[in-house]
């Protein structure tokens, strides 16, 4: 392979690839603690692949040129997408696999040949943590849910959830696009701030907003009398992980209320996402001992 060069593209943080392929995640601004190349880099080392994955800070605006220098590099076998590109990155690859289409947003990207192909695994991780949460899928499909935020990763999980429980409502800042969401999926809709009078009719709480999260607004994406309301036995499930104890979690663990954190999410997403971009280099049972691990 040619000596260690800087990535060809125009990214926000210095990536130098020295390695015989590699990965990256493509982000905001990953390279301030995204928890993706922790993972995938501890796969790499047990499946003894020379290869890192690299956060890549990427603009909205240069976007395209990223993804068109990492196509042209056969070096890259694929990565993650962070917020905000995970719906605008499925108008710039060569495809995307039919669940990804149907939500509307890639959260991982794999090279198949000349081409990069999308896949969404949010909803697949997410969905296994919320189950395990509420007591496994028999206990879920007897839960009312509440989705807080469509952005990529709330899509992904309003879609897996949809049909698995016994009524779905979404929520949105954008009450447009929460409507066209709910008419996709056959959900309720419920306005912006979500109130008591909601919170009050649903058992399970899925924050996939950006509130609480290190980099994101501070607080609650509930208020304290929405949150009162949620009846003893709910759950409340956050897919932030960065704190691992979000305004949102802390409130309702103080309640009683059973939580739990993205951390499982991220985990079994990457685990997902990993098979896809380097397959068959270890059974999904190593992947997930090594990222566990790491």
């Amino acid at each position: 392979m040619a000596g260690p060069a800087s990535f060809a593209g125009p990214i926000g943080n210095p990536v130098t690839i020295a390695t015989d392929r590699y990965a990256a995640i493509l982000g905001a601004s990953p390279s301030k603690g995204a928890r993706s190349p922790l993972l995938w880099n501890a796969a790499f080392r047990a499946a003894g692949i020379d290869a890192v994955m690299h956060p890549m800070d990427v603009t909205a605006g240069d976007l395209p040129a990223v993804v068109a220098a990492l196509k042209a590099d056969q070096r890259f076998v694929g990565g993650a997408v962070a917020v905000p590109h995970k719906q605008a990155l499925v108008s710039l690859l060569d495809r995307v696999e039919p669940e990804a289409a149907r939500i509307g947003a890639v959260n991982a990207i794999y090279r198949d040949g000349g081409a990069l192909v999308g896949a969404n695994t949010d909803g697949a991780g997410a969905l296994s943590q919320i189950e395990e949460l509420v007591g496994g899928a028999n206990a879920l499909m007897t839960r009312r849910a509440l989705v807080l935020g469509l952005g990529g990763a709330g899509l992904a999980v309003a879609a897996f959830l949809a049909g698995r429980v016994t009524e779905l409502t979404v929520a949105n800042r954008s009450r447009a696009t929460a409507g066209a969401v709910a008419a996709k999926l056959g959900t309720l809709v419920a306005d912006w701030p979500v109130g008591a009078d909601v919170t009050s009719k649903v058992d399970l709480v899925v924050n996939a907003t950006s509130v609480g999260h290190k980099d994101g607004p501070a607080g609650s994406p509930l208020d304290e009398a929405a949150l009162a309301a949620l009846p003893a036995s709910a759950a409340v499930y956050d897919v932030i992980y960065q704190p691992e104890v979000t305004a949102l979690l802390a409130a309702a663990a103080a309640r009683g209320l059973a939580t739990r954190n993205g951390l499982g999410m991220n985990l079994d997403q990457a685990v997902i996402a990993f098979g896809k971009a380097v397959p068959g280099a270890l059974d999904m049972d190593a992947v997930r001992a090594a990222m566990r691990a790491a």
